[in-house]
């Protein structure tokens, strides 16, 4: 299980009464994080809706980053529906103000 950084606040996402992964969120910046016994899709569009519509309706758009060598993060959030904004020396920055699978 990864503990929640400090300044964050993590939402717990479970499936059949086991956690899955966490959804992190620091004003309008998220990340997911699925932990290792969790196979295939984790996160449903419900929880998608559920976590980022406060964001939405506070900030009006969603940004995250993924780290450079990890490919399947950027197609995860290719496929939410964000486009890359620039990047620093690890990360690829995103930022969506609607995401695909979720009916916001």
């Amino acid at each position: 299980m990864m503990p929640t950084p400090e300044g964050w606040t993590g939402h717990p996402v479970f499936r059949r009464g086991q956690q899955v992964g966490t959804f992190f969120v620091q004003d309008n910046e998220i990340h997911c994080y699925r932990l290792d016994n969790a196979a295939g899709a984790w996160l449903t569009r419900q929880d998608l809706e559920r976590l980022t519509a406060p964001i939405f309706a506070r900030f009006g758009h969603l940004v995250t980053k993924v780290r450079k060598s990890n490919a399947a993060g950027q197609r995860f959030v290719t496929r939410l529906g964000f486009a890359a904004t620039g990047s620093d020396d690890h990360n690829i920055h995103y930022r969506t103000e609607r995401l695909r699978h979720a009916r916001l």
